[in-house]
C-alpha cells in the first residue's frame, strides 16, 4: 500500500512540474520580442491552492515513507529468515525420513536357514536277565549237533532257534549245569551278544539260518572266561523275555532268549 502512495505522489509530482514549464520563444514570433508570455490559465489547470496542498501532502508521504522504510527492512529481512527456516526444516524432514528408512532395513530380522543335525540311533540298553523255572519246552527248528563235552567241566553243548506265536523267535542254550548268560542288542549294527560267564563253548562254532525271520546267522568263540555267541540279525528287534529252564525229561539244563521285531 505505501509503495502506492509513492508511485501515486511521484506521479502527481511530474505532472505538476509539467504544467509550470514555460514555452520556449520562437525567433520568428514578434509577441515574444515585445510582451512577456504570461501562462494562461483555464478552468482544468489547478490553482496555487491547490498546488501547495498537493505538495504538503507530499511532503506527509516522503515523511510516512521515511518513517516507514526501516519497518519495510525489517519485514523483508524477516520474510527470508522464514523462507530460510522453511527450507531448512524441509531438508531436516527429508534427511529424517531417508534415515528412518535406512534403520528399518538395517534392523529387519535375517531368518536363519534351518539347521539339520543327523542323528544316529542309539543302541539299546543291556537288560538283566530274569531267572525263571518254566518248564514248557520251546518249538525247535533248526538245532546244532553236539560234541562230547570235554570232561566232567561246565559247557555250553547246543544251539537251537525256533519259532513262538506272535512273530517271536526264541534262542535256546543247553548246558550241562545250571547256566546264567548277560547279553546286549546293538540295533544299529544288528548284533545280539550273548556271554556265558565260565562256560566252555562245546557245540558248533558257526551257522547261518535261510528260514528265521529273525537271525541271519551267529558264531562263537570261548576263552578262559566263558563263551560268547555273536547272532547277526536281519532286521532290528527288542527283548521279550528270557528264562533258565531246569532238566525235564530227555531235556538238561536250558537258558533261552525271545526277541521279536521291533516296531
Amino acid at each position: 500500500m505505501s509503495r502506492f502512495l509513492v508511485l501515486t505522489a511521484l506521479m502527481m509530482m511530474g505532472s505538476l512540474a509539467g504544467c509550470q514549464q514555460v514555452p520556449p520563444k520562437a525567433d520568428d514570433d514578434p509577441v515574444s520580442v515585445s510582451a512577456p508570455v504570461h501562462p494562461v490559465v483555464t478552468g482544468d489547470e489547478p490553482s496555487s491552492e491547490a498546488i501547495r496542498n498537493l505538495q504538503g501532502r507530499v511532503g506527509v508521504l516522503e515523511g510516512q515513507m521515511k518513517t516507514t522504510q526501516p519497518v519495510l527492512k525489517k519485514v523483508d529481512a524477516m520474510e527470508k529468515h522464514f523462507k530460510s527456516l522453511s527450507l531448512e526444516l524441509d531438508r531436516i524432514s527429508t534427511t529424517y525420513q531417508a534415515g528412518q528408512g535406512d534403520d528399518v532395513t538395517q534392523d529387519s530380522p535375517v531368518t536363519p536357514p534351518p539347521l539339520i543335525v543327523e542323528r544316529k540311533p542309539l543302541p539299546a540298553a543291556v537288560v538283566k536277565p530274569v531267572n525263571k523255572e518254566i518248564e514248557k519246552k520251546p518249538a525247535v527248528t533248526a538245532r546244532t549237533k553236539a560234541s562230547s563235552p570235554t570232561g566232567a567241566g561246565f559247557a555250553v553243548t547246543s544251539v537251537r532257534i525256533g519259532e513262538q506265536q506272535k512273530s517271536v523267535s526264541r534262542i535256546v542254550l543247553d548246558a550241562t549245569r545250571p547256566a546264567e548268560i548277560r547279553y546286549d542288542l546293538d540295533n544299529v549294527e544288528k548284533l545280539l551278544v550273548i556271554d556265558i560267564p565260565k562256560a566252555k563253548w562245546s557245540a558248533r562254532a558257526a551257522q547261518s539260518f535261510a528260514k528265521s525271520p529273525m537271525v541271519r546267522s551267529f558264531h562263537a568263540t570261548s576263552d578262559e572266561g566263558g563263551s560268547r555267541l555273536v547272532l547277526e540279525l536281519k532286521q532290528t528287534a527288542k527283548i521279550v523275555s528270557t528264562a533258565r529252564l531246569a532238566p525235564n525229561g530227555s531235556s538238561g539244563n536250558r537258558v533261552y532268549i525271545d526277541i521279536a521285531p521291533l516296531r
